[in-house]
């Protein structure tokens, strides 16, 4: 026997049921295609503008759009950055976004939120070692340059032929007036990377606070020949996630910088 109306209810409750489903169904499969349109957009059509608003479930793809305005096609720190804290969102354990949002707070002079996101990384991630070379700079920037020596070093424990750890090394011996480290470290760099403007100019500027003037202007010389030979893009490969628009001029300054250390070397007294 069938109650008054009981089959009423069921019918009732099953369409509720199947419309909620059939709701999941089409959450999830709007959710899914929204990251496979954006993933289309960005690789297929280069608008990642686009992309970045569409995706929504793929952190991967999140980050590498933060990447591709992080110097990787474009120069946005702002899209970059809204980027990044995207995939950080889908995806808290993910490897990097922490790191570039450190680098973005870090060329932005927000040196308290380059630190804290960057010690989150490593504490996340203590495989990845570059975030000892972003920590590096960091504490170098801050004015703690006993902190970002153990930190370039921790760097070259794991990279020791990196030319740019090398050169940061020496930069930070010689902010804290050891210049007979920061001659060694430059030295060092170059037994790597023989012909490094940057190491021969961190070399030679040690040398001549040395009072070892000839050996500085014999460095500075070299120096001055390996840049001459460098472009604006060379340049920027060396500093990776600063604006394209000032490659040419950072070329420039440190071509002078040379010039004028050159001088010193060759003055008298």
């Amino acid at each position: 026997m069938t109650l008054p109306g009981f089959s009423f209810i069921v019918d009732s409750v099953n369409k509720s049921w199947a419309i909620f489903l059939a709701g999941i169904f089409l959450g999830t499969f709007f959710i899914t295609t929204q990251d496979i349109l954006a993933k289309l957009v960005l690789q297929r059509f280069s608008m990642p503008s686009v992309a970045a608003m569409l995706v929504n479930n793929d952190a991967a793809l999140a980050f590498e759009i933060g990447n591709y305005f992080f110097n990787g096609g474009a120069y946005d720190l702002d899209a970059a950055e809204r980027a990044f804290k995207k995939a950080q969102r889908i995806d808290p354990q993910l490897i990097g976004p922490r790191y570039q949002l450190s680098r973005i707070a870090f060329l932005r002079g927000n040196f308290y939120d380059a630190l804290r996101l960057a010690n989150e990384e490593l504490a996340l991630h203590p495989e990845f070692k570059r975030t000892h070379y972003l920590l590096g700079l960091i504490y170098g920037y801050s004015g703690n340059h006993e902190f970002a020596e153990r930190e370039f070093l921790a760097f070259l424990e794991w990279d020791p032929k990196s030319w740019a750890a090398h050169n940061d090394l020496a930069w930070a011996y010689f902010a804290s007036g050891d210049f007979v480290r920061a001659e060694e470290a430059a030295r060092s760099g170059l037994e790597h990377n023989p012909g490094n403007s940057w190491l021969l100019l961190s070399r030679g500027t040690a040398l001549l606070n040395l009072g070892k003037k000839k050996e500085a202007e014999e460095a500075l010389l070299a120096a001055q020949a390996a840049a001459q030979t460098l472009t604006p893009a060379d340049w920027g490969r060396a500093y990776p996630g600063n604006d394209p628009a000032l490659y040419a001029k950072g070329l420039l300054e440190m071509r002078n910088v040379i010039e004028r250390n050159l001088a010193l070397a060759r003055s008298g007294g």
